[in-house]
């Protein structure tokens, strides 16, 4: 047997497991595909051993969760087939192999119907019953967590890293539980606001979120055509402004889906399905209805096709005689301004009841009972994305206007407030200064200038390293916190150009040739990094004065996987104007471990 090393190459062995190659890298453990006696399995890693010092406790994570899957036994969980310790201490955990897609793989590449999606998550929530039952928690539901078998289509539920069960040990120290933010249910950011002095305060993780998870899994599958592309999406759990309902971003989801998804998103727990089983047997009424609408497929399979952007290929609208209504898809620029121009509309409706005194209520969203205009793109990128780096609390969304489509004759009309009436539980007083600013600060670039915000941008707001990002600069990648790097700023352009930076859009950056000694050895050229334009008008951080900020929070050097890291550059912008700033495209920016 070979001497393995902390984490092993292709043909090494751990504890007798021949290890094939790395298929996954986290910040808790790494993840290799393995052979034993003829079977193949996932070999989870610990980052760390137990007596390493490690704040993250990978250790002790592996082990619950390891704890956590001994409890569970269902065809649609991941099983585990045994653990043990490396050569160094490190624990393992072996789990069942799955060759399958990521449900947002599977979603581009099969184009199902929305009869296959709501048996997917017919399945996952008949799991997530039998989880809960249990007393098990999974606490970091998303679309790269459940995996779709590709010799059975059957969905798997992976990676119990972040999961919690009765009685469990907490590890955090964090107010909120692990987890991926744009997942997380709108009331964990309202809980954090609200305790942040709170330093030993936690919060209490619900059934409610979970299926708020799931909620927004499904809103993702039925709004985006391309789920695994990095792009700007309206957030999901803003408690300020809601996102627009599925349907009037795709008009082929059937109206009683838009229904079921709208509460499973909605603000208040108490609104949503009480628990996944309840869920899953209202998911059960949908699929016992046999309309040709649930038989189309949720994207018409072009608007899925691989290879080349969304900005290369024509304009293309569905065949608007599929049931559910038109699906219009619109492309490149001609699309983007359309979709700014419905997007001005609808902002001028929350500037009107901004100048009336009263700040916008919180509404759920709304069905409309005709298909959505031609001005209602699918995923044109007009608003910033959930950031990937944790915020204290969520980032804006587009503002909806007041429903105005007629109702059906003889349907049920949900009324909404007149702005004048108070919402249940808050006061109907005029704004004060800081309310207007607040309101402001959670508005879209184009949103809070249409509201008349005075000295409207988009900018970041204080923020913690994604996990596992600290862990993976100081030890995997050898950074050092306030250590500089120098790297052309979007790699589309030019090293030496003046270029505009959209604020809110995502920017990819790389290291170029001829960066000094110390960076070719940590962060070569050809390391590419990842992250988010934003705008300051005023001093916030090592710059003075109007600045472009771009925060990276993955990278990837060349011939490794991508990682989280916290990386930040700020300089002085040399221009500004319809939502963007101008600068020099080559920058030096640093590793930090929060920003400003």
């Amino acid at each position: 047997m070979k001497v393995i090393s902390l984490f092993p190459r292709a043909g090494m062995f751990v504890d007798g497991w021949r290890v094939i190659k790395e298929i996954g890298n986290g910040g808790f453990a790494v993840v290799f595909l393995v052979e034993k006696n003829g079977r193949r399995s996932a070999l989870k890693l610990a980052r760390h051993r137990d007596s390493s010092g490690d704040d993250k406790q990978t250790h002790a994570r592996t082990l619950r969760e390891l704890s956590a899957l001994l409890l569970l036994g269902h065809p649609n969980i991941v099983k585990h087939r045994g653990y043990g310790y490396s050569e160094h201490g490190n624990v393992y955990l072996a789990l069942e192999y799955i060759d399958g897609w990521t449900l947002a793989e599977w979603a581009e590449r099969k184009h199902p119907t929305v009869r296959e999606v709501l048996q997917v998550f017919d399945k996952l929530c008949s799991a997530l019953s039998y989880m809960h039952s249990r007393g098990v928690l999974h606490r970091d539901l998303k679309l790269s967590n459940v995996l779709i078998r590709k010799s059975d289509g059957e969905p798997i539920i992976i990676d119990f890293s972040c999961a919690n069960y009765s009685l469990a040990e907490e590890l955090t120290d964090a107010g909120l539980p692990p987890g991926t933010d744009r997942f997380r249910a709108p009331e964990q950011f309202k809980w954090l606001r609200e305790h942040k002095a709170e330093h030993r305060a936690k919060y209490a993780f619900r059934v409610a979120d979970e299926i708020f998870a799931v909620g927004a899994m499904l809103y993702e599958l039925l709004t985006d055509p391309r789920p695994t592309e990095i792009q700007a999406r309206f957030s999901l759990n803003s408690t300020v402004i809601l996102p627009p309902p599925a349907r009037a971003l795709n008009g082929r989801v059937p109206e009683a889906l838009n229904d079921l998804v709208a509460s499973i998103l909605s603000r208040e727990p108490a609104k949503r399905p009480v628990d996944t089983e309840a869920l899953r047997r209202e998911l059960g009424e949908l699929l016992a209805y046999s309309s040709a609408e649930y038989l189309s497929p949720v994207h018409p399979p072009s608007e899925q096709r691989q290879g080349g952007t969304s900005e290369q290929q024509t304009p293309a609208v569905a065949n608007s005689s599929l049931p559910g209504g038109p699906t219009h898809t619109v492309r490149g620029w001609r699309g983007l301004v359309g979709g700014l121009a419905a997007l001005i509309a609808l902002v001028m409706a929350g500037s009107f009841w901004l100048s009336r005194g009263e700040p916008p209520q919180p509404r759920e969203p709304q069905v409309a009972s005709a298909p959505p205009p031609p001005s209602s793109p699918h995923s044109a990128p007009l608003v910033s994305a959930a950031p990937a780096m944790s915020p204290p609390s969520p980032p804006p969304v587009l503002l909806t206007g007041p429903e105005t489509a007629a109702p059906k004759e003889g349907s049920t009309v949900k009324t909404t407030p007149s702005p004048k009436a108070p919402t249940q539980g808050r006061p109907s007083g005029g704004r004060t200064k800081a309310t207007a600013v607040a309101d402001c600060a959670t508005m879209t670039l184009v949103a809070a200038l249409a509201a008349g915000c005075p000295g409207a941008q988009i900018r970041p707001e204080s923020f913690t390293c994604p996990s596992g990002a600290e862990e993976t600069m100081r030890e995997d990648l050898r950074w050092e916190i306030n250590e500089p790097f120098r790297l052309t700023l979007d790699s589309r352009q030019g090293p030496f150009e003046q270029v505009w930076f959209t604020a809110g859009a995502d920017v990819v950056g790389v290291v170029p040739k001829g960066v000094e000694r110390r960076q070719r050895a940590v962060a070569p050229p050809g390391t590419i990094f990842y992250g988010k334009a934003y705008f300051l008008s005023d001093r916030m951080g090592r710059s003075e004065g109007p600045a472009l900020v771009i925060r990276y929070d993955r990278v990837k050097l060349p011939g490794q996987d991508e990682r989280p890291v916290c990386f930040v550059v700020e300089k002085p912008a040399d221009g500004y104007e319809d939502g963007r700033v101008k600068a020099f495209n080559t920058g030096g920016g640093y590793v930090v471990d929060r920003w400003p």
